[in-house]
């Protein structure tokens, strides 16, 4: 069984990959909204593959992660749940320093991930109002829209579109 101190040294080397990564993925966050902003559609899916290829990592780590915090809950007999907090009291000074630092990276970029997501999925959302308002325009070119009929009834209502917004 290893130390406890080398542990958590990969413990740290683990979390700071991820942190990485997650910074990576923020980056790519940013091109998708350019690409939106700019309808370039090539470059939207370029963006989009990159970031499966990071969830794909992300989950790697993630899973590399647990495994670790599992072995260090077993080598110190720990029950529960195994935060950062508890993982400071078997930490020397330079690695409670350095886990207590990528926590709050980590949180850090949570929060920046998740508003950088929901700009996206607003323009992704205005994007999809735009079309679906163009393409009911563009029905009425051939179907122009006749309040009444020649015997005075109100004329049915029709249209000629149809958008699929299965994502």
């Amino acid at each position: 069984m290893q130390p406890i101190s080398d542990m958590l040294n990969r413990l740290i080397d683990i979390i700071g990959r991820e942190a990485a990564l997650f910074e990576s993925f923020l980056e790519l966050l940013d091109q998708q909204k350019r690409t939106l902003v700019s309808n370039h559609l090539e470059g939207l899916n370029e963006v989009t593959d990159k970031q499966r290829e990071k969830l794909v990592e992300s989950r790697l780590l993630s899973r590399e992660r647990d495994e670790l915090i599992r072995q260090i809950k077993a080598a110190n007999s720990l029950e529960g749940d195994v935060t950062v907090t508890r993982l400071l009291e078997f930490a020397d000074r330079d690695q409670a320093e350095r886990l207590t630092q990528l926590r709050e990276i980590i949180l850090d970029m949570n929060d920046r991930i998740a508003r950088a997501r929901n700009t996206n999925a607003m323009l992704l959302n205005q994007s999809r109002e735009f079309i679906a308002r163009t393409m009911t325009a563009l029905s009425k070119i051939k179907n122009p829209d006749h309040t009444y009929a020649a015997d005075g009834a109100a004329a049915g209502k029709g249209s000629n579109v149809a958008v699929d917004r299965r994502v």
